[in-house]
C-alpha cells in the first residue's frame, strides 16, 4: 500500500470514528457533515471525497460491524443440532453475548436502536442488526420444528411463532440495555435471561413411571 493510499484509508477510519461518536451523542437525523467533519478534524471535502453523503457514512459505519449470526447458528447447529433445546439456548447466549462485549457492535447496535429517529425500519443496514439473516432464519425455525416433532414446543406454537418471539425477545433484551448499559449487568444476567425465553417457548418432557 502506498503512503498516500494509507493516508486515505486512516482519514476515511477518521471520518467514521467521528461520525459514530456525532451519532450517539446527538442522534443520527441532528448530526450533518459539518459536525462529522469538525470531530474528524476534516473538511467537508475531505468527507465528500469519500462518500457520497451522510446517508453513504451511516451505511459504511454499520458495514465495518456485524453479528455472525448465520456463523453462531451454523456452529451451533454442526454441534448440537441433535439436542434442539440446547442449541437454541446457545444461539440466544453467544447473541447476547456479542452485543455485550464487541464494543464496536454494541455502538454500532446503539445507533440503530436508539439513535436513528427517521430511518426507514427496512433499510438494509439497519436490517443487519434488527432482523435474522435469512439463513440463520431458517435454521433456527428448523430446530423449533425438531422441537415441535420431539414433543417439546408449546402446544400453542408453531415453528414459525416460535422463531419470530425467539429473535423478538432477544431483539428487546439488547433494545432494553442498550437504553442504559448500566441498569443490570447483562454478563451477569444473560444465561438468566436465555432460561427465560426458552421456558416460554419449550415445556419439559415428563416420563410416565
Amino acid at each position: 500500500m502506498t503512503r498516500r493510499k494509507a493516508d486515505s484509508e486512516r482519514t476515511r477510519e477518521a471520518i467514521l470514528d467521528a461520525a459514530e461518536t456525532t451519532f450517539l451523542a446527538q442522534g443520527v437525523s441532528r448530526t450533518t457533515l459539518a459536525h462529522i467533519a469538525q470531530a474528524a478534524g476534516v473538511t467537508r471535502g475531505a468527507i465528500y471525497w469519500h462518500f457520497e453523503d451522510k446517508a453513504a457514512v451511516f451505511d459504511a459505519l454499520l458495514e465495518r460491524v456485524r453479528l455472525p449470526l448465520d456463523g453462531i447458528v451454523d456452529d451451533a447447529v454442526q454441534r448440537l443440532g441433535a439436542t434442539p433445546a440446547e442449541c437454541l439456548r446457545e444461539i440466544a447466549q453467544r447473541s447476547l453475548a456479542g452485543i455485550c462485549h464487541d464494543l464496536p457492535l454494541q455502538r454500532a447496535a446503539t445507533i440503530v436502536l436508539h439513535r436513528c429517529e427517521k430511518l426507514d425500519d427496512e433499510h438494509p443496514r439497519i436490517c443487519m442488526i434488527t432482523q435474522l439473516p435469512k439463513h440463520a432464519e431458517a435454521q433456527v425455525e428448523a430446530l423449533f420444528e425438531q422441537a415441535q416433532v420431539a414433543g417439546s414446543l408449546r402446544a400453542d406454537l408453531t415453528p414459525a411463532s416460535a422463531r419470530r418471539q425467539f429473535h423478538g425477545f432477544l431483539i428487546g433484551v439488547c433494545f432494553d440495555w442498550l437504553h442504559d448499559t448500566q441498569q443490570f449487568s447483562l454478563a451477569d444476567e444473560g444465561n438468566a435471561i436465555v432460561e427465560t425465553l426458552m421456558r416460554g417457548l419449550l415445556v419439559e418432557k415428563t416420563h410416565s413411571i
